[in-house]
């Protein structure tokens, strides 16, 4: 058989957590198949936020004892093609092929999926100067961020580098079925994670009053981290944040998006495509 790297590339707030989880409690299982996904223990459970630095010696050891394929895997690869270079320039010196994967969801989401991201990861930073967001309303939260997504331009130059197979794409709701058509089927294989394992997002609604708190002088910061801490128990509650304005403004800032990967990947990411 030959050897095979499987990489997924992202994106952010698609499953990324979800599926290298489910990578590193099966690592011992999937090595006894020869397939392995390297991790070095630490506290992320993706395994390839330094690709750009891959060199020979890191690929011999990755395909050591009889492995055949690798899966390599970090949502932050998604908009920095540029990290995949090394790669693309010994997989074929190498005889190694490599398979791109990378997982969707509507753009809306996406975004909403961002903003409580940046709740999560900025709160003691926005609780110290009490202003999240750096003062922004969620519009102009995302306005900001849409700026910098161009999704069809980052998959096309990650397809660029790797050109011997066609990418993947799928949405992030097909990331087993997607997963286990490359590995092969294992009954035994452990799909199923602990909630707390799972990077979910706040509801928007917890997201708008915590900084809303945070504005305000006569909320003292105890408050607003007990109201932190309790968003984290809302996340599965309806989310009277996420309304259909918010959507359908967020989808027609994508438009132009969703056309290009329609043309250039034959891929609908569209909200009313995820509806049904």
């Amino acid at each position: 058989m030959g050897r095979r790297i499987i990489l997924h590339i992202g994106s952010p707030k698609c499953g990324s957590t979800y599926l290298q989880q489910v990578m590193v409690q099966n690592r011992p299982r999937l090595l006894k198949r020869g397939i392995r996904y390297p991790h070095d223990g630490g506290s992320h459970p993706g395994n390839a936020a330094d690709l750009a630095s891959v060199d020979a010696a890191r690929l011999d050891a990755w395909f050591a004892d009889g492995v055949h394929t690798v899966v390599l895997s970090h949502e932050d690869l998604y908009g920095l093609p540029k990290r995949g270079d090394a790669l693309a320039a010994l997989a074929p010196a190498t005889g190694v092929e490599v398979q791109l994967v990378a997982f969707l969801r509507p753009f809306s989401e996406f975004v909403f999926g961002d903003y409580s991201q940046f709740m999560k990861q900025h709160f003691e930073t926005f609780l110290a100067r009490r202003e999240a967001y750096e003062g922004r309303d969620f519009r102009a939260f995302a306005e900001r961020r849409i700026r910098n997504l161009t999704p069809a331009a980052f998959l096309r130059n990650w397809s660029k580098r790797f050109p011997e197979r066609p990418l993947i794409l799928a949405s992030h709701r097909r990331i087993r079925p997607v997963i286990e058509e490359l590995l092969g089927p294992d009954e035994q294989m452990d799909w199923e994670l602990h909630p707390t394992r799972a990077n979910r997002s706040l509801r928007m609604e917890d997201c708008d009053r915590i900084a809303a708190m945070m504005r305000d002088p006569e909320v003292s910061d105890a408050e607003i981290r007990a109201a932190f801490r309790e968003a984290f128990h809302r996340t599965d509650l309806p989310d009277a944040g996420r309304t259909e304005e918010r959507r359908a403004w967020l989808e027609a800032q994508f438009e132009e998006q969703n056309r290009l990967l329609r043309q250039q990947f034959g891929y609908d990411n569209t909200l009313q495509r995820e509806r049904g």
